[in-house]
């Protein structure tokens, strides 16, 4: 009969693999939901938590990254509901997950809409809406006199 600890263990060396290989960017969008610091820190860590079981039962490993940030999405909005959202109040939080993952992380328009569940043209749209929002926010800047 097979030592399931010995199962579990193997199992986990694989998976720091994909904890290796994407920790980087799911801090990197905790951080930009949440601001640097210790929030950040718990989200990312409770996103690996919470993909582990999933990944040994074969479900997420194809689409890793795809399941990687939607939890993140999904404990960073459990933080900032407990804490108090400490991002920029110029924009709502799903345009605060959009702006992280374009301008932020840079994924490409289509890994966003999986991610998301929502088509490219209404990515495009709502992209649009916030880079015009915040051209609207920022205060003019003056421009020096040419004499």
């Amino acid at each position: 009969m097979p030592d399931p600890l010995s199962t579990k263990a193997a199992a986990a060396a694989g998976f720091t693999g994909y904890i290796e290989q994407y920790s980087g960017t799911v801090y990197a969008l905790s951080c930009l939901l949440l601001e640097k610091g210790t929030r950040a820190d718990q989200a990312t860590t409770a996103t690996f938590a919470a993909l582990f079981e999933p990944w040994l039962k074969g479900s997420i490993q194809s689409d890793f990254s795809l399941a990687a940030y939607r939890e993140c999405i999904r404990q960073c909005s459990l933080v900032a509901q407990d804490r108090g959202r400490c991002s920029s109040a110029l924009l709502t939080w799903e345009d605060q997950i959009a702006s992280a993952l374009w301008y932020g992380i840079q994924l490409p328009l289509p890994e966003i809409s999986l991610i998301l569940q929502r088509s490219v043209p209404e990515l495009k749209a709502q992209l649009r809406e916030i880079r015009e929002h915040m051209a609207a926010a920022r205060p003019a800047v003056p421009r020096p006199s040419a004499g």
